[in-house]
């Protein structure tokens, strides 16, 4: 038995044929309906990451159709969202992957969980205390979601800086007390007006060149310097102020997690919850067929573009 799939090389997708996996006796095999577009994705579809070609994707949910035979907590037609979870009409993975979202759901694409897993881990080893004053820099989808995640409600301030208008506008949405552009006013200045001070956490979600460097002026002594988005490039970092301020550094990737899974878990909890809040933040939906159009809307239209999703 055969299923389309996205085949990935740099600057082209293709639509090919592949066998649908056999799964093992404690996984389970799925009948993909979404899969999110990571910004790991079109960084390869750019060229901008190396690695081999090939299916790419991780962000899967859809409906169970095959179980293994140690498998109990599942039935078939359950609907789920997993980690892991490829550009293919059908994947496997083991059962403690997978979570049970409502079998009344159409919208599968709003219970896209690996990246909220990323949000939880990013949120749980950043160090927030309650009375912290707290900055995000970066409102893409990621830093949107961790702002819909932080315990707000115990804070001092939550500060959202961006370039983007609109996407700050999310973020005062979602919770951020103060929102400042970087491209329009000087952050160093706005954002210690804001609490009169340095902040004693920030979270890094930008992953441009520069953001490390106005996190760590924006860090106070002591503090707590969150590095949450991946870089594309290698660049310097200003290791002696971290000396100097004594700043903790955190890199919340999920290897910082003591186990992502729970992470996992947890995120689907707050997400049925209604602390997570996804339909805001995807912006573009489109048939596995027509992929590759999404693909160059976040690279040619990038101000539109928040969250990209294939559907199958």
């Amino acid at each position: 038995m055969e299923g389309k799939a996205l085949f990935f090389s740099h600057g082209k997708i293709t639509l090919v044929e592949v066998r649908v996996p056999e799964i093992g006796e404690d996984e389970v095999l799925i009948k993909t309906k979404a899969c999110g577009i990571c910004r790991s994705d079109i960084n390869y579809y750019l060229g901008k990451l190396g690695g081999p070609e090939g299916v790419k994707g991780h962000e899967g949910t859809g409906t169970v159709i095959e179980l293994g035979e140690n498998v109990e907590q599942f039935k078939l037609g359950d609907k789920v969202t997993t980690l892991g979870g490829p550009f293919a009409e059908f994947y496997s993975t083991n059962q403690r992957n997978v979570a049970k979202i409502p079998g009344d759901t159409e919208e599968f694409e709003y219970w896209i969980s690996e990246p909220l897993a990323c949000v939880v881990n990013g949120v749980r080893g950043s160090g927030i205390q309650i009375g912290d004053n707290v900055c995000v820099i970066g409102c893409g989808y990621m830093g949107l979601l961790l702002i819909q995640a932080i315990p707000k409600n115990a804070l001092n301030n939550l500060t959202a800086i961006d370039i983007n208008n609109s996407r700050l506008a999310l973020a005062e949405k979602f919770g951020a007390e103060s929102t400042i552009n970087s491209r329009e006013k000087d952050p160093i200045k706005e954002a210690n007006a804001v609490i009169q001070g340095e902040y004693d956490v920030v979270i890094e979600s930008a992953g441009a060149v520069g953001t490390i460097d106005l996190a760590t002026r924006l860090t106070r002594r002591g503090g707590n310097l969150v590095i949450f988005s991946y870089h594309i490039r290698e660049e310097e970092v200003p290791v002696n102020s971290w000396h100097a301020k004594g700043i903790s550094i955190l890199n919340t990737s999920p290897s910082f997690s003591k186990n992502f899974n729970r992470d996992f878990y947890d995120a689907v909890k707050l997400l049925k919850k209604g602390v997570f809040d996804q339909k805001p933040l995807i912006t573009h939906r489109v048939s596995y067929d027509s992929a590759e159009r999404v693909f160059k809307d976040a690279v040619e239209k990038p101000e539109a573009y928040i969250k990209g999703v294939v559907t199958f």
